[in-house]
């Protein structure tokens, strides 16, 4: 099973920012150090933003894999690891992005629905975002069945 999670309100931030640096720089901003700054920085955001545009949840017999963006953040738990998965809704302090708190960690890049999985043997936490969190957590738990 594969989800995704499309992080629009990223995509749309970062178009704006980098239309604010782009515009001002090409017209406005004199020849300089300003105007070289500004067209500097513009690849930077655009990296960020294919960094986190996407969040993508493999689940397979073995793993549940999630990989943001172009693929360069990505992470993966074996299945025999975990205890459960439980459709939750993140609050709005869970954030986008990754996120680390007491005992669990976030994964997400859209909105506050989630599936929080819990491990055998240990009182940590994952939330992972999806758009469809309980058929989502319900494969998984599927799955954890079969083992």
């Amino acid at each position: 099973m594969e989800t995704k999670q499309t992080g629009w309100t990223i995509i749309i931030v970062f178009a704006i920012t980098l239309t604010a640096f782009i515009l001002p720089s090409v017209w406005l901003i004199p020849q300089g150090t300003g105007r070289v700054f500004m067209l500097a920085f513009s690849p930077v955001l655009i990296f960020v933003m294919l960094l986190f545009y996407q969040l993508t949840v493999k689940v397979d017999r073995e793993t549940i894999k999630i990989r943001f963006g172009i693929g360069l953040i990505r992470k993966s738990w074996k299945l025999s690891a975990i205890e459960s998965a439980e459709p939750v809704r993140n609050s709005f302090f869970h954030g986008w992005g990754i996120h680390y708190t007491l005992n669990t960690v976030v994964y997400n890049v859209s909105g506050f629905s989630a599936v929080e999985l819990r491990f055998r043997n240990s009182k940590r936490k994952v939330r992972i975002g999806t758009s469809e969190p309980e058929r989502l957590a319900s494969h998984i738990n599927r799955m954890l069945e079969k083992k």
